[in-house]
């Protein structure tokens, strides 16, 4: 249990707050259970009905830490059987009825983004119970009573102040100056919650159908493959700016592979990396231009690898290599556990190319 549940359940318990159906806990201490049963999930489950403004949607959730999710849309007609799946390192989206699958890997999740009619802010849905637990760690939360939902009973808290709690996950996403939670009496867990904003309007409630935590969820159900005829392609994703480099040892202190042996005359003009997805360096001899690229592998987006039909090359250490030849350039390229790396250059030919590739050192784990 994390400091801030643990404190909390210790306060509840020293206050004498042993609750019983005519006498509730008090608010600290159902909030300090709740904290604590969301901090111990390592899975989850449930089917989520979601109402925001004028968009209702209802989904099966399934989710595992620390960053694997299934959804699973119910609701409305026109994305129902749609799926959103991610392991963490690959998102995927299918909708059956068009036969089309969506897909992003690595640092490029975080930039995706969706169009309408595909509510993409409902994917935040696997994120409500952590900021209820947020807001309840840091505000102190009043008790507005119990309801029975489904056959349950439901204790509700509510944490309300003149500063903005959060901005709702919406898509619009409105400051949150008061939130209502309905938290089961028995297992802990989330079975409704509502956020308003400032002026007091609704913006967002969800309703939570037999939620459970710690079933053991399979990891399978986190990976997904595109069944045969399906056409896949890039998720589209926001512009994400590199960072330049203005010199090699810029790219060392990024952790770039820098090759340790260059064409003679050939000297750093200039680079890009984006931490975790790629890293541009070129060089040139005041004519012509070498590139060095590493880029995270992902078979659903273009990279810059020559058009051409490639001839096998083995390099030092053992590693399968291509080479190719056309237009005026030449390449190596290979991949190397997670990342493709490619060596480009003008006419510089097959054994200068392979030397250079010899020389980088590649990645033997993510960045």
């Amino acid at each position: 249990m994390k400091p801030a549940a643990l404190a909390l359940l210790l306060l509840a318990w020293t206050a004498g707050c042993i609750g019983t159906a005519a006498d509730p806990p008090p608010a600290d201490e159902i909030a300090a259970r709740f904290i604590a049963a969301e901090e111990e999930a390592e899975d989850f489950s449930a089917t989520v009905r979601v109402v925001a403004d004028s968009e209702n949607v209802t989904a099966r959730l399934l989710q595992k830490a620390p960053g694997s999710y299934r959804l699973e849309y119910l609701k409305p007609a026109e994305i129902a059987g749609t799926i959103v799946v991610s392991n963490g390192t690959r998102k995927w989206r299918y909708d059956p009825a068009t036969r089309t699958a969506l897909t992003v890997a690595g640092p490029y999740m975080a930039a995706t983004f969706s169009e309408p009619s595909y509510p993409g802010w409902a994917e935040e849905v696997r994120g409500y119970g952590g900021m209820v637990a947020e807001s309840l760690a840091e505000q102190n939360a009043s008790y507005r009573g119990s309801e029975v939902i489904g056959g349950r009973t439901a204790h509700i808290l509510e944490v309300a102040g003149e500063a903005k709690l959060f901005e709702a996950p919406t898509r619009n996403r409105k400051g949150v100056y008061r939130l209502r939670a309905w938290i089961n009496a028995g297992t802990w867990l989330l079975l409704g919650v509502e956020m308003y904003g400032a002026e007091g309007d609704l913006i967002l409630s969800a309703g939570y159908t037999d939620p459970s935590t710690n079933t053991g969820l399979p990891d399978d159900i986190f990976t997904f493959d595109p069944p045969a005829g399906v056409e896949v392609r890039p998720m589209p994703t926001t512009a994400i700016t590199p960072l330049f480099l203005w010199s090699i040892d810029d790219a060392r202190r990024y952790g770039a592979q820098v090759p340790s042996s260059l064409p003679e005359g050939y000297a750093f003009n200039e680079g890009a990396v984006l931490p975790g997805a790629y890293t541009v360096l070129r060089f040139t001899d005041g004519s012509d231009e070498l590139t060095v690229t590493e880029r995270l592998y992902d078979p659903y987006r273009e990279s810059d690898a020559l058009p051409g039909t490639p001839e096998p090359v083995t390099l030092a250490g053992a590693r399968e290599a291509e080479y190719v030849i056309t237009g005026g350039k030449d390449q190596v390229r290979w991949h190397a556990g997670e990342y493709l790396y490619l060596i480009t250059g003008e006419m510089l030919g097959r054994d200068e190319l392979v030397r250079v590739a010899e020389s980088v050192a590649v990645r033997v784990s993510a960045p």
